[in-house]
């Protein structure tokens, strides 16, 4: 390590020792047009240079410093903003979802009184397995979308998901449905329809 003081000799040729700070001193008024603002004209009192060395030094690590913090927070704020579009961009796809799928729950209503009618002849056998066919491959494909058929009959009634048509005998039986007279849907999860029914006790369904 080298020696933080060296020996020199002053005008009259008698050595003399130099310390670290006027060295310091020294090799800063050395250095070239490039530093700092306040570092190109420094005082020749090493004391009061040194001094004025380390507080630009001080303020320039301030800056940086701010000026990190700053590059952390824009880096923050663009997280989250691509965070909040995909959010947006995601409860705009599911709103999109719901009101088609909406659309398309009579389409489902008209299958679902059309295939319980009996075929008089093979004909009609033949267009109700067409129907058939045509409403099992649409249910499919919004059941790809989310969509769940709530169940129903000899369910225990749930006034979340159903929606009674009559009012359930007197009694201390549970309350369940016997009788669907329109299907419910949920999409994702949420309820998207509650399934119309009809209601009776537990012992009457018995």
């Amino acid at each position: 390590m080298a020696d933080p003081h060296r020996d020199v000799d002053d005008s009259a040729g008698h050595p003399t020792v130099v310390t670290a700070e006027e060295v310091l001193v020294e090799a800063t008024l050395e250095a070239d047009a490039s530093l700092p603002a306040g570092l190109d004209e420094l005082p020749t009192d090493p004391a009061e240079a040194l001094g004025i060395v380390l507080e630009t030094l001080r303020e320039t690590e301030e800056r940086a410093d701010q000026a990190h913090q700053s590059h952390l927070r824009a880096l923050a704020d663009l997280d989250n903003y691509r965070k909040r579009m995909r959010r947006e961009q995601s409860t705009v796809a599911s709103q999109t979802v719901a009101r088609t799928v909406s659309s398309l729950l009579a389409v489902l209503d008209s299958f679902d009184a059309a295939l319980v009618l009996e075929a008089g002849s093979e004909e009609d056998q033949s267009v109700l397995s067409g129907m058939r066919a045509t409403y099992e491959l649409l249910l499919g494909t919004l059941e790809s979308q989310g969509l769940e058929i709530i169940p129903a009959a000899g369910e225990i009634f749930c006034p979340d998901l159903h929606q009674p048509v009559n009012a359930p005998p007197q009694g201390d039986g549970e309350v369940i449905v016997s009788n669907e007279v329109r299907r419910g849907y949920r999409l994702e999860g949420r309820l998207l329809r509650p399934a119309l029914v009809e209601v009776t006790r537990e012992n009457e369904a018995e």
